[in-house]
């Protein structure tokens, strides 16, 4: 590092001068602004750019900064080059492999044993066809939302072993439905003993009555829009415990729901909502009344998805153990309550 300031030099590099496209790069200390000269600010993922070839004319490399996800550009010669792996910290390698991790749009149903009058729940897809269609009206949506997986099967072993925040039903099995919302395998498929089926599955006609649209922040990713069913224990499962609410806005017309025991279990910082910084998994929904002016959570608009999406684009820059608690003991100094 360097003596004087404390910043990454090229013995955090590999030796590789070709393509930078897709790989983690570390900025040169004279290349940021003064105020911006700290070591984990030098951490840039390539996405694009000519910068990115050798041998293209043109030296401009888009990307992102490790440290908080903002979008820049730099020129080629802006780096010290490409860092490597076996060097890098441990909030590093966390944020590049969520960063870099695959992603799939997705939604799950399941049968609603309730109106399973012919007891198809867990039947096979061959035997289902044999007498009828599969019938999406004993079918409710238990999920729906961006996941990181690579295709349905991995999604399978996903809501079997680490259900996705919000998931609200049982383990995956034969005779559940998902849909792959975007991409070439875009469709509905059903869950066989033995891989899935692609069917067609008229989805107006599924119960989603009490689904919500919300809004999910994880740390170190970007939010993302979710369904999740309005009861309880999804609520609980975005957060991971017990839901405490925070209300960060004038109007109040929406709130966030973090763990109410986040610095208990040590979660790791995420975001600044209001004045308090959340640690762990936190969501956004909307706050409404019913009939008896109650108040209840209500789905989130377009609008909301995406001034809240904008707000909480970037997580927190990262912050050592004594920044960090420099930086809380400020705000109880000032009276800001901490959940």
């Amino acid at each position: 590092m360097n003596d004087e300031l404390k910043m990454l030099d090229r013995s955090k590099c590999i030796d590789d001068d070709n393509e930078y496209a897709g790989k983690l790069l570390i900025i040169k200390p004279s290349s940021l602004k003064a105020e911006y000269r700290q070591p984990y600010f030098q951490y840039f993922y390539a996405a694009s750019g000519f910068g990115c070839y050798p041998d293209k004319l043109g030296g401009k490399v888009f990307g992102k900064f490790l440290a908080d996800g903002e979008e820049c550009c730099f020129r080629r010669s802006d780096f010290i080059g490409v860092a490597d792996k076996e060097k890098l910290p441990q909030w590093v390698k966390t944020r590049l492999d969520q960063l870099t991790a695959p992603k799939m749009c997705i939604r799950v149903f399941q049968i609603d044993d309730c109106k399973d009058k012919d007891k198809r729940m867990f039947m096979s897809y061959e035997n289902v066809m044999k007498s009828a269609n599969v019938d999406p009206e004993i079918y409710r949506q238990v999920y729906g939302g961006l996941v990181n997986c690579s295709d349905i099967e991995s999604v399978f072993s996903l809501c079997n072993t680490e259900y996705p925040p919000g998931y609200c039903g049982h383990s995956m099995s034969v005779s559940d439905v998902v849909e792959i919302c975007d991409g070439s395998d875009k469709g509905f498929y059903y869950c066989d003993h033995i891989g899935f089926q692609k069917i067609d599955f008229d989805i107006s006609k599924v119960d989603c009555s009490d689904m919500l649209r919300v809004l999910i922040c994880e740390t170190g990713k970007e939010p993302y829009e979710a369904e999740i069913r309005d009861e309880l224990k999804a609520k609980q499962s975005v957060v991971g415990g017990l839901i405490e609410p925070v209300y960060f806005t004038r109007d109040d017309n929406v709130l966030v729901y973090c763990d109410e025991e986040f610095l208990l279990k040590g979660y790791e910082p995420n975001r600044k909502v209001g004045d308090t910084i959340i640690h762990g998994t936190f969501m956004v929904v909307g706050n409404g009344e019913n009939k008896y002016h109650e108040g209840i959570e209500i789905s989130l608009t377009d609008e909301q998805i995406e001034r809240y999406s904008e707000m909480f684009r970037y997580p927190l820059i990262y912050m050592t153990k004594e920044e960090l608690a420099e930086n809380q003991a400020e705000e109880l100094d000032e009276g800001i309550s901490q959940i």
